[in-house]
């Protein structure tokens, strides 16, 4: 009688992994694993997996979640593999270590999988973790960019997302050719879509640690532009894809941005297709916000614009080359 009962409980119950990657991580992926420890799903593991730091990353890990050693910079999708080849759970979490998790957060994915019997899920940003302008931009801007994104889509971010172990494996994997987080989540997420319906919730957003500079953010953005280049020409049906966490807001934006190089006018363009985020903005948190947020929002696009120039330039040249 015990046994069928342990065995009900596992099946209404089950073990859950959540898989963080973390390099040179030491001095904030504490606090994401202290969250991860306090969740009210009562059968969970967190594996943390050390891509190759240098700073003590692994040693700011507590017990009982383990430390998983990729050997060396394998970057954040194959960190992200080697965590799942190690996970036990039946249904694989991924987050990032500059993330705070609601205490519900697994909870909460898990009674949407129950109740609407999807096999991968996942959702956005409840917050910035600090209350600068820059983590309130990045938020804002990412808000504002996915206002429709519910339901069934098509693309999602690594750091609020989980499979089932048997999707995860059927479709392979993370691919593991971008060192620092880039465009990986998206090329996964969209080969998961074509076989199995990813189910976006709204209403269970993760507290991101949002890079504090501009400095930081527009190299950020320059990186992603960077990368979406080939990434997008090796799989061109996601570019006219309806439901990608990218935006198609932001791909006007970057066309503008270049144009108005040719013809400065269309510059304006920027400007005109912000105006209803603008609006918006300012009602939230003020019209200096917003106009700070509108110039923001013109080096983005210049930075992006740069970032595609460049990943075009490299597949001109033969290759890319991917930094950490």
């Amino acid at each position: 009688m015990k046994g069928d009962s342990t065995d009900r409980e596992r099946q209404e119950c089950p073990l859950v992994s959540v898989i963080v990657p973390a390099y040179n991580a030491a001095g904030i992926v504490g606090r994401c694993v202290e969250n991860l420890l306090a969740q009210t799903w009562p059968r969970a593991e967190v594996l943390v997996v050390d891509d190759g730091s240098t700073d003590g990353t692994a040693e700011a890990v507590r017990a009982p979640a383990r430390v998983v050693a990729t050997g060396g910079r394998k970057g954040a999708g194959g960190a992200r593999n080697a965590g799942a080849r190690a996970a036990k759970g039946e249904v694989l979490f991924f987050t990032d270590a500059d993330v705070v998790v609601p205490p519900d957060w697994i909870e909460k994915a898990m009674r949407v999988r129950a109740e609407k019997g999807v096999r991968c899920g996942g959702g956005g940003y409840a917050g910035p973790v600090r209350e600068v302008f820059m983590q309130q931009f990045a938020h804002e801007e990412l808000v504002w960019r996915r206002r429709a994104y519910k339901g069934w889509v098509e693309t999602m971010v690594s750091n609020n997302l989980w499979f089932d172990r048997e999707v995860f494996r059927e479709v392979g994997g993370f691919p593991e050719s971008y060192k620092a987080a880039s465009s990986e989540d998206m090329e996964f997420t969209w080969a998961v879509s074509r076989k199995y319906k990813l189910w976006w919730d709204a209403d269970n957003g993760v507290y991101h640690d949002f890079t504090p500079t501009a400095g930081a953010y527009l190299r950020q953005q320059w990186r992603f532009a960077r990368d979406a280049v080939p990434m997008l020409l090796h799989n061109r049906k996601l570019f006219g894809g309806r439901r990608t966490h990218h935006g198609r807001q932001l791909y006007a934006e970057v066309a503008l941005a270049a144009a108005g190089f040719a013809l400065p006018p269309l510059w304006i363009g920027v400007w005109a297709v912000n105006v209803p985020f603008l609006r918006w903005v300012a009602r939230k948190r003020g019209r200096r916000f917003a106009w700070k947020a509108l110039g923001m929002a013109y080096l983005r696009d210049f930075a992006a614009l740069w970032g595609v120039a460049c990943g075009a330039w490299g597949l001109l040249g033969g290759g890319r080359k991917k930094d950490g």
